[in-house]
């Protein structure tokens, strides 16, 4: 039924509230503790970290990053035009420089590694889910290893 609702929700043209406004909506007004999964890119630049650390000090938080492959390393195709998805910003990069797709997918690790010290910080799980994965798996995986390692989930 979700998925459903998901794939048949009308799409904006104009971004969405962001993931602070959402954190903030799940957590007020205060429902009973519980489990919350939150399935995100991260790349919301707007401050998520607070109203997460909110939403875990009252509930159990897994936030779910999702990465696309692609986006961790740039391949060696020449000119590769970019654009940014919610300001229409473009960008042409010379792919074929070694040095710049080293770079950049150093750039892409230190981002993964920062999205999860902040979740972490923030006093919630932290997986990540690969958009080339089984998904699914990666994520009841993770929830049982946690379950397992913390005892009953609050």
């Amino acid at each position: 039924a979700l998925l459903h609702a998901l794939l048949t929700c009308p799409r904006g043209d104009a971004p969405g509230p962001g993931l602070a406004a959402a954190l903030r909506a799940v957590g007020d007004p205060p429902r009973r503790r519980g489990l919350v999964v939150v399935v995100s890119d991260l790349l919301d630049p707007r401050g998520w970290r607070e109203p997460l650390a909110r939403l875990a000090q009252r509930h159990d938080v897994v936030v779910a990053e999702v990465v696309d492959p692609r986006e961790l390393a740039l391949p060696d195709v020449g000119v590769l035009r970019l654009v940014d998805p919610q300001t229409g910003e473009e960008v042409e990069v010379q792919t074929r420089s070694r040095a710049l797709r080293e770079r950049y997918a150093a750039a892409a690790a230190a981002q993964r590694t920062e999205h999860a010290r902040l979740v972490r910080a923030a006093g919630a799980g932290h997986v990540l889910l690969r958009t080339d994965a089984d998904w699914l798996a990666d994520l009841a995986g993770h929830l049982l290893r946690r379950r397992r390692t913390r005892g009953v989930v609050r």
